[in-house]
């Protein structure tokens, strides 16, 4: 005769289900390397970089008359966009043509890109010096003045505000702006000595 079967007490019973139950969890787990592992982890190569190559840009200007520019310094003022330039060529290919009109609208524009340009100020006053408005570019020439970052164009701005100023037989004011210009150029070739 065989010995009765005893069953496990149930502390036993249940010490055994939470085993497997373990077993089966760890079972399931993904394997990843313990810390410190030198296994090779794989990770995309790097993309190479473009070549980016840099190009002078030139800004073109709508000038009634030619405004002294330093070519051989080194300006402060920041690089136009290409938007800007193409929007001057435009300004300038209109007013070549008559279009005095769409130049200042094509100029308007490129203002509202770069508020900060000084040049395209300049450019805005003469236009309208052209159209025989000047108090409109004794203004615009002001705002040249506050956008300067160099003598040579808030010297160039200063004369253009003689130029609106004469305009409108404002003769003291002319004079007046005329020795601010001057004053600039002299500080500007006071530099240049002192260089």
């Amino acid at each position: 005769m065989t010995a009765p079967l005893r069953f496990p007490s149930r502390f036993a019973a249940r010490a055994l289900v939470a085993g497997c139950a373990g077993l089966l969890l760890a079972a399931c787990a993904p394997m990843t390397p313990p810390p410190g592992s030198s296994e090779p982890r794989s990770e995309p190569a790097p993309q190479p970089q473009p070549e980016v190559r840099s190009t002078p840009l030139s800004t073109p200007e709508i000038q009634e008359e030619a405004l002294p520019t330093d070519r051989q310094k080194q300006s402060s003022e920041p690089a136009t966009s290409p938007a800007v330039l193409a929007l001057v060529q435009q300004a300038d290919q209109r007013r070549q043509s008559g279009d005095l009109a769409g130049a200042q609208s094509t100029l308007e524009r490129a203002v509202q890109i770069e508020p900060g340009n000084a040049r395209l100020w300049l450019d805005l006053a003469q236009l309208r010096l052209a159209q025989n408005q000047p108090e409109q570019a004794e203004q615009l020439a002001l705002r040249a003045v506050e956008h300067a970052r160099d003598n040579r164009t808030l010297s160039a701005a200063w004369q253009l505000v003689a130029k609106a100023r004469r305009a409108q037989g404002d003769e003291a004011g002319a004079r007046e702006a005329e020795e601010r210009a001057g004053s600039e150029a002299a500080g500007r070739d006071g530099a240049s000595l002192a260089a």
